[in-house]
């Protein structure tokens, strides 16, 4: 899986430029990126010129000022070009170059030395223009963020990670710890936060065996998994009854999990707060009832709201005699009678109760954040609902564990 961290996970292979160059011609480099781990999160080539031996750029760009923006990048080469037209006084200049990522810049991995001649006078810096090989390019088009947010695979491996581990989480030291994670379906967010965080374990869980099928699927989008990483597990298991000790997980991890424990959830929160440890985070995101889509069967109908509006015998018989648009699940499709299974076990949750419920356990709030709906359209049918039960289609929550108190 992802290489031991004394092993570069990358090796930047720059072509040789010209030794000299003239007023009106243009410094063409080109970058062989190598990557030998499994994948590299949102990389980013880097570029400088500045004079030889000199401390500050006259030049600077990077792949993101050249509109290149790459989530992730799998094993394999992949190879950039930079244009720069010359336009610097005559002298001896320094070319660096160097991959890395949004979030660390490293030293130059290429650093070569040119000089410019014939030009008489300083003149207005000019831009360079950043692209991509025709082969990369093919490959790029073939991975599943080039398709955005429709694509399944993308929604959970880029997106739903960056959302939990980014957004809610501020990258907490806390993800090298162990992770649990309830409700965990395919596990392809799973996988994105063990290969981002490269954490001591973590635990998927859930009553159903998805997981199974995401070598296949990753390969299929072109992620090269041959098999789980060794710190990747995975139970199948109720969560309201979590095999662990107390205390003994770092984070737990709950979106769109808890509105499909039928009977009720509370007994999950009991088992979540005892196998937390004390000062470990919680990010849940539940989902909604109410909500636009709470019932969870827009596939059908996209109508917002629509199990409120209908009587429900309407609704059983639009489910068990539609055909649903089944949308991108990397495959994970189920059958008629499931959607409406899954629907009755609902757990009616309003976002203010939830709130309530968490509160109770003594967590102390650390970020909330909420996806809501552009505008809720009320009908006779609507009018009993709330606006912030119609309008809000999804909570973010993080909550940390009070710490143990010495004193006491």
């Amino acid at each position: 899986m992802n290489q031991p961290n004394n092993i570069d996970p990358a090796e930047l292979n720059v072509q040789p430029i010209a030794n000299i160059y003239q007023a009106g011609q243009i410094i063409k480099v080109q970058m062989n990126l190598q990557i030998r781990d499994i994948c590299i999160f949102d990389p980013v080539m880097r570029l400088f010129i500045r004079r030889e031996g000199a401390d500050n750029y006259l030049v600077a760009s990077d792949t993101h000022l050249g509109g290149i923006f790459l989530p992730w990048l799998p094993r394999g080469e992949f190879c950039f070009n930079f244009e720069w037209p010359v336009s610097l006084p005559p002298g001896n200049y320094e070319l660096g170059v160097s991959w890395g990522t949004v979030s660390k810049v490293r030293t130059p991995d290429s650093l070569q030395l040119f000089s410019i001649n014939g030009i008489k006078s300083a003149q207005q810096l000019l831009l360079g223009t950043w692209s991509t090989h025709p082969e990369t390019e093919a490959r790029l088009n073939q991975l599943s963020w080039r398709q955005g947010m429709t694509n399944w695979f993308h929604r959970h491996f880029c997106h739903a990670a960056k959302v939990i581990g980014e957004l809610c989480l501020a990258n907490s030291e806390k993800l090298h710890g162990r992770i649990l994670d309830i409700g965990a379906g395919e596990g392809i967010t799973d996988l994105s936060i063990v290969l981002r965080y490269q954490p001591q374990e973590l635990v998927a869980l859930d009553i159903v065996d998805y997981i199974k099928e995401l070598p296949r699927v990753c390969q299929e989008n072109g992620l090269p998994l041959q098999k789980m990483p060794d710190n990747f597990t995975f139970l199948q298991q109720s969560c309201e009854e979590i095999p662990y000790a107390d205390e003994s997980f770092d984070v737990v991890i709950s979106w769109g999990s808890l509105e499909h424990i039928a009977g009720g959830y509370r007994k999950t929160l009991d088992e979540v707060y005892r196998v937390l440890k004390p000062g470990g985070l919680f990010f849940v995101a539940p989902g909604l009832y109410y909500s636009a889509i709470g019932s969870h069967l827009g596939e059908f109908d996209p109508t917002p709201h629509l199990h409120l509006r209908i009587p429900e015998a309407d609704l059983k018989e639009m489910v068990m005699t539609t055909k649903p648009t089944i949308m991108d699940r990397s495959g994970f499709n189920v059958t008629n009678e499931d959607y409406w299974r899954f629907y009755k076990e609902l757990n009616p949750i309003r976002l203010a109760d939830f709130e309530k419920e968490l509160r109770s356990y003594g967590y102390i709030l650390i970020r909330a954040a909420i996806r809501t709906s552009e505008v809720v359209e009320y009908d006779a049918a609507l009018q009993p609902y709330s606006i912030l039960d119609l309008a809000v289609e999804e909570p973010y929550i993080t909550v940390q564990k009070p710490e143990k108190n010495l004193n006491s």
